[in-house]
């Protein structure tokens, strides 16, 4: 016989032996096709603008035109509580004025009584009290000698320059409050990404804790029963802090910051949807990343 026929041989057979032994099922896993990842869509929102933010980590979950600024409407109020809480002792008597109970959508304040600067911080935080606002923001400027024709402008520079410092890029404020100031301007302006910046570098500050607060007492012995402006108040466990705003030009916005997981608190800031869409807008997105378990 041939010897190159005799090694041609003996390679084929080699060559047979090789697929005999191979393992069946290794063979069949390469030709299956690889597993696709489920794929969660980004929810559907009513609001212009939206952000979620991992507040330890710093890790965006979520995102809609974040860098855009928009009416500010009570979100304002932070950045106006921040600068009472740099200036003030949590204890100290704040008297109520004829000029603070003026102010549009007014609270339950009587001129004549004394809070305490954290009550009326707490009535700011949990129902968006003008009139409470607009006392911290009377007796911030008197305490510090401020003429009154000059006050408003004075306090507006320290809510800037507040904003400025946490390296805010979008903010602006032409009053206290953050109402409309007619029908085409508005009070404040900001961005989701901004207002969750601010969040983020002050998630320590004592602002949060004043909106678990439900009753304040003046000096007078008058109790103020506090209605909270965010419906999501019981619903969202372990709740951080919340702040609600709604103007004819600002439309609904919320900012909510919630442990999910414990120990990560996650802010999510919606602006521009309708008064009860920017709740059900932070109920999708926190939906949506806890299915994803985008944390």
């Amino acid at each position: 016989m041939d010897k190159k026929y005799i090694i041609s041989l003996f390679l084929a057979l080699g060559f047979l032996a090789v697929f005999a032994f191979f393992p069946i099922e290794k063979s069949s896993q390469l030709l299956q096709k690889p597993t696709i990842k489920q794929s969660w869509p980004q929810p559907e929102i009513e609001a212009e603008a939206a952000m979620a933010q991992n507040l330890v980590t710093g890790k965006i979950l979520f995102s809609k035109n974040s860098d855009i600024a928009l009416p500010l409407a009570s979100l304002t109020k932070i950045v106006t509580l921040l600068v009472v809480l740099d200036h003030n002792n949590l204890d100290e008597p704040v008297l109520i004025s004829k000029d603070a109970i003026a102010i549009p959508e007014p609270s339950s304040l009587r001129a004549g009584e004394y809070l305490k600067v954290r009550d009326l911080a707490a009535m700011a935080m949990v129902e968006s009290s003008n009139d409470a606002v607009y006392a911290l923001f009377e007796h911030t400027y008197k305490k510090n000698r401020i003429l009154p024709e000059y006050a408003e402008g004075w306090f507006l520079n320290l809510m800037r320059e507040k904003a400025k410092s946490m390296g805010t890029h979008s903010m602006n404020f032409e009053n206290v409050t953050g109402l409309d100031i007619s029908l085409t301007i508005p009070g404040a302006y900001g961005s989701t990404e901004d207002i969750l910046r601010l969040a983020k570098i002050n998630i320590a500050s004592r602002l949060w804790q004043f909106g678990s607060v439900r009753e304040v007492v003046s000096s007078k012995d008058i109790r103020h029963i506090l209605k909270p402006t965010n419906v999501l108040d019981s619903e969202l466990t372990p709740l951080v802090g919340a702040k609600t705003g709604y103007t004819d030009l600002a439309g609904g916005n919320l900012l909510i910051i919630v442990e999910r997981p414990l120990g990560q608190p996650i802010g999510v800031v919606v602006l521009g949807s309708s008064e009860a869409g920017r709740f059900e807008d932070v109920k999708k997105i926190l939906n949506w990343i806890g299915a994803t378990r985008h944390y």
